[in-house]
C-alpha cells in the first residue's frame, strides 16, 4: 500500500470518528447536515448519530464512497443507494476510501486549484471514473449510522 492510499485510510477513520464523537460532545445526541451526501444524481441531507458497529452482514449495509482525502477537495461522498430505493438500509454505511489518481487529478482539476472542477453524483459514476483509471476504490472496516434525509429548501 503507498502512502497516500495509507493516510487515505488513516483519515477517513479519524473522520468518521469524529463524526461518530462529535454529537456526543455537543449534547444533543445528533446533529443535521444539510446538503452532505450525493446518491443517485440528488444531494441529500443526513444526521449525524453516534451510532457505530462492528462487522455487520454484507447485506444490512450500503456503500459510501468517502472522498475526505481523496487528492481532491469539493467532492462531496456518494451513497449507492437512497430513500426510495428498495435495497436501501436505512443509513448503515459501509465505508469505502476513493483517491483520485494522477490522470483523475488532471482531469477532474484541469485548472489545479485543487478544487473538483465536477461532482460525482450517484455510485453508477463512480465505478465508471474508476474503470478509466480516474479512482481508486479502497474498501475499509467502517461502518456507521447516519440516515439520508430529503434536503432542506
Amino acid at each position: 500500500m503507498n502512502r497516500r492510499k495509507l493516510f487515505a485510510l488513516i483519515g477517513i477513520a479519524s473522520l468518521v470518528l469524529m463524526i461518530a464523537l462529535a454529537p456526543a460532545f455537543a449534547g444533543n445526541g445528533a446533529t443535521r447536515v444539510p446538503n452532505l451526501i450525493w446518491a443517485n444524481g440528488v444531494i441529500y441531507d443526513t444526521v449525524v448519530t453516534p451510532a457505530t458497529f462492528l462487522s455487520p452482514p454484507a447485506h444490512s449495509t450500503d456503500t459510501l464512497y468517502s472522498f475526505d482525502f481523496s487528492g481532491l477537495t469539493g467532492q462531496r461522498p456518494v451513497s449507492d443507494s437512497a430513500p426510495g430505493y428498495g435495497d436501501y438500509n436505512g443509513g448503515r454505511w459501509s465505508v469505502k476510501v476513493v483517491v483520485f489518481t494522477e490522470q483523475g487529478i488532471d482531469i477532474h482539476d484541469p485548472d489545479g486549484d485543487g478544487i473538483v472542477n465536477f461532482e460525482l453524483t450517484g455510485a453508477e459514476a463512480i465505478l465508471a471514473h474508476q474503470e478509466l483509471g480516474h479512482i481508486e476504490i479502497m474498501d475499509t472496516a467502517i461502518y456507521f449510522e447516519c440516515p439520508l434525509l430529503p434536503a432542506q429548501k
